[in-house]
């Protein structure tokens, strides 16, 4: 379904910005589906293209990476430092934003993407370090301090790949991301046969050589055997007893390096084989649930981090005791103009340089032949339509026959599954965004040749 000509033009769209869902910025604005007009458009509008949402989070990143390099280089465990205090700001706000993401898109959207993942993951760590930082400064006990610093410093293995998370939206790139979200799974699932084995052994070989090992040295021992390093096992095992000691090393050494390790190399490999083979569907998923997760929100003015810090301080305090009216909307407006113009500038200028012809007509690329009747569009946008419905038919098919079968199999009922949930949510708003385009282009198609269609229709009733 995804991969459907009409779908993906809707959803590149979006991602460009050629079909927005907010044109102007004012308190009685509404959410619809549109083009993009230039000539008629608020200019700040544009913040909320997808694509733009996206430059600006690489940009919020490496502004976070060159904090967190500020700080890990001076590492000033005696007082808290200037790029410390921003540093907090920053965390603050990428907290405020995931949760305002997380709300505006739902717990489906929000849970689909695995970066989103990457992103609880950094929210945690930066605040056990602030906590920590705050608490060590305050009781004057400098090992919590460099135990701070020392969690801080994780947050680069989920940082720097986030930085290049938008490389997922590529074609090329973007097939590698369904891959190692599916070999992860399967092999956290094979890990547990390998734990229980291994914790079998592991008693086996404390209890029987306890005299001449301790624990502590044996789990390590098996450790290094199991990682490679088999020709440890030849020389200990005489050592941990002379009678059984050979025998189950050896039986040990077979396990880990051929039975174990083989069976996981081939399991990971039929994982990438089988994501690989439907690795177009795959990009076109991930693309498709990014581009209408940051889409998906209902709310006037979107605060990029960390302005969204000014919003939450100025206006979130009133609301709790005033209630939300027109004055409200009109200042955030005001504070999303004051705060986010050099943003749209920047915004404007590479449009401008970007499609100095896109101004001539904003329809382009969506209208289709010029020359038609309304009756051969009305018959078009039917057919597309009826096609969107036989791909989403055809992708939900297991809940189909079930719903189908409902009056033979009053009392087996087939509940729907996590990924057919998200799905079937993914189809219903682009069935919603198909149709509401398909009806845009009817209706500018329908006025632009109004002429050619009623004599069209005049000439039909004569014959």
């Amino acid at each position: 379904f995804l991969s459907q000509h009409i779908v993906q033009k809707i959803i590149t769209a979006i991602w460009s910005g050629d079909i927005v869902f907010w044109d102007s910025l004012s308190v009685n604005s509404t959410k619809k589906v549109r083009f993009y007009n230039p000539r008629t458009a608020d200019p700040f509008s544009r913040l909320r293209v997808p694509k733009y949402l996206k430059s600006w989070e690489v940009v919020f990143f490496c502004i976070f990476l060159g904090l967190y390099y500020s700080v890990l280089i001076v590492r000033d465990e005696s007082r808290i430092t200037i790029p410390e205090v921003i540093l907090f700001l920053w965390i603050a706000a990428f907290f405020y934003d995931e949760l305002s993401e997380w709300l505006d898109a739902g717990s489906i959207f929000y849970a689909t993407d695995i970066w989103n993942l990457f992103d609880m993951i950094m929210i945690a760590i930066g605040f056990t370090f602030t906590i920590l930082r705050i608490i060590g400064i305050l009781q004057n006990k400098p090992e919590l301090s460099d135990l701070a610093f020392d969690i801080l410093a994780l947050e680069a293995l989920f940082m720097i790949p986030r930085i290049f998370s938008i490389l997922s939206l590529s074609p090329a790139w973007g097939t590698l991301i369904p891959c190692l979200k599916e070999m992860g799974k399967d092999f956290f699932k094979y890990m547990v046969l390998v734990i229980v084995v291994y914790c079998g052994f592991l008693t086996t070989f404390s209890l029987v050589g306890r005299d001449v090992f301790a624990f502590k040295s044996m789990a390590w021992i098996l450790t290094k055997i199991f990682y490679g390093s088999a020709p440890i096992g030849f020389e200990v095992m005489n050592q941990i007893d002379p009678f059984f000691g050979p025998p189950l090393m050896i039986i040990f050494i077979t396990l880990s390096s051929f039975l174990l390790m083989g069976s996981l190399t081939g399991m990971l490999s039929n994982s990438f084989s089988r994501v690989i083979t439907h690795a177009k569907e795959e990009y076109l998923y991930v693309y498709s649930v990014y581009v209408l997760e940051a889409s998906t929100s209902n709310r006037l003015t979107h605060f990029f981090p960390p302005f969204n810090l000014l919003a939450l301080v100025i206006f979130r305090p009133w609301r709790l005791i005033f209630s939300a009216d027109e004055k409200f909307r009109a200042g955030r407006i005001v504070l999303l103009k004051a705060t986010h113009w050099p943003i749209v500038g920047i915004i404007k200028l590479y449009e401008m340089y970007r499609r100095p012809g896109a101004l001539e007509d904003e329809f382009a690329g969506f209208k289709g032949p010029s020359h038609y009747s309304r009756r051969n569009g009305r018959q078009a946008v039917a057919q597309k339509r009826s096609t969107s419905n036989v791909g989403r038919r055809a992708l939900l098919s297991p809940r189909g026959r079930a719903n189908g079968n409902m009056e033979q199999r009053e009392d087996d009922v087939d509940a729907p599954t996590a990924m057919e949930v998200q799905l079937s949510e993914l189809n219903r708003k682009i069935d919603q965004l198909t149709a509401a385009i398909l009806t845009i282009q009817e209706k500018q198609t329908g006025d632009g040749n109004g002429g050619g269609s009623s004599s069209a229709t005049s000439a039909t009733a004569s014959a």
